[in-house]
């Protein structure tokens, strides 16, 4: 009876060094890709929280009916996006007017008249999300409101995540949306907007 109990006690005290030598299956999850451009290694359950460079980053456009080029800038934002909650980012931001440049100080200063943007009485142009959608292969759709010259459209902002580098997205609008009349037809206000957010290291 005593050598029963005595390699009784021996099997309990064996146990918990016996599990020690198998590691647990959940423990070896790694180098497991989320699927972001340059975020291949990181873990599944990684939360990227992104930071711009507010400073750096910037807002041009092309005139496609007269093949002008330009940029505008004072730029002031804030962006919280996080690629793997989409659903609770948010952009929103504005820019300044009067610091718009077409490489024509005549043609640039034309472009503050009532006539056109009215610098005067519309210092600024703004744009507040509503919603952002992820369309995979780090893809996004960034709608909102955007409002230029008092007058407010909802646009809708394709935008493409280099999760080691940028923020890039691209619109397009027609000025004359907008009470800014370059042009009488509407098809010749056509505006293509970039945008170039670099991601802080």
């Amino acid at each position: 009876m005593k050598t029963y109990i005595n390699s009784f006690i021996f099997l309990i005290l064996l146990i918990p060094f016996t599990y020690a030598q198998f590691p647990s299956e959940s423990s070896d999850i790694t180098n497991v890709s989320d699927g972001y451009v340059g975020h291949e290694d990181a873990l599944i359950n990684d939360v990227v929280k992104l930071e711009f460079d507010v400073k750096n980053s910037k807002v041009s456009f092309d005139f496609v009916s007269e093949d002008t080029s330009g940029t505008i800038g004072g730029l002031d934002f804030k962006i919280s996006f996080n690629p793997e909650d989409p659903d609770n980012a948010y952009f929103k931001g504005t820019a300044l007017v009067n610091t718009l440049d077409t490489d024509n100080f005549l043609r640039d200063g034309h472009l503050m008249w009532e006539k056109f943007f009215y610098k005067k009485k519309y210092p600024k142009i703004s744009f507040v999300s509503s919603q952002v959608v992820h369309f995979g292969n780090n893809n996004y759709k960034v709608i909102g409101d955007l409002t230029i010259k008092g007058v407010t459209k909802e646009v809708i902002i394709n935008f493409t995540l280099d999760i080691t580098t940028k923020l890039a997205g691209k619109t397009t609008i027609y000025t004359s949306d907008y009470g800014v009349n370059i042009h009488d037809e509407r098809e010749k206000n056509k505006l293509n907007i970039v945008f170039d957010f670099p991601i802080l290291k």
